[in-house]
């Protein structure tokens, strides 16, 4: 069994996934923080679909620190949930280019912010997931080489 405190991936993932839903909150703009809404054919307002995509980016980067939270809970486990982190990561990418994509007008404000930050953030937590994956062991310092195999 890892020792809880040792292991450095829970929080790597906990604080990825509370910095993506901070980030695309905060630091991330899209069109309705700009005050570009879209008229109903009812005569009311609403947001536009770049609003909805971030609040889907914010969703999978709360599950990234969930899932950072059930490795820190469960340490055995924590190179199956690197996997899902990575899976994750590609979802955030996914997210603001297909699944909830953002407008087709380059200049608008969820082009040049939210876009290119959800993609640099999604291809760390791609990243982060992959190395995650990856066991690292210490060499034993008691003297005893490698093994030529």
């Amino acid at each position: 069994m890892r020792s809880r405190f040792r292991d450095w991936r829970p929080l790597l993932f906990i604080v990825l996934g509370g910095g993506a839903v901070l980030a695309s909150h905060y630091l991330l703009h899209t069109c309705g923080d700009a005050g570009h809404m879209v008229q109903t054919a009812g005569g009311g307002m609403m947001p536009m679909r770049c609003h909805w995509s971030e609040r889907a980016f914010q969703g999978v980067g709360a599950l990234v620190a969930l899932i950072g939270l059930f490795a820190y809970v469960f340490p055995d486990s924590v190179r199956g949930l690197s996997l899902a982190v990575a899976g994750a990561g590609v979802l955030m990418i996914n997210i603001p280019v297909w699944l909830v994509p953002t407008c087709a007008m380059q200049g608008m404000v969820c082009n040049l912010s939210f876009k290119p930050g959800a993609l640099l953030i999604g291809g760390i937590t791609v990243l982060a997931g992959l190395l995650g994956t990856v066991r690292f062991e210490a060499l034993i310092p008691t003297g005893v080489g490698r093994r030529a195999v």
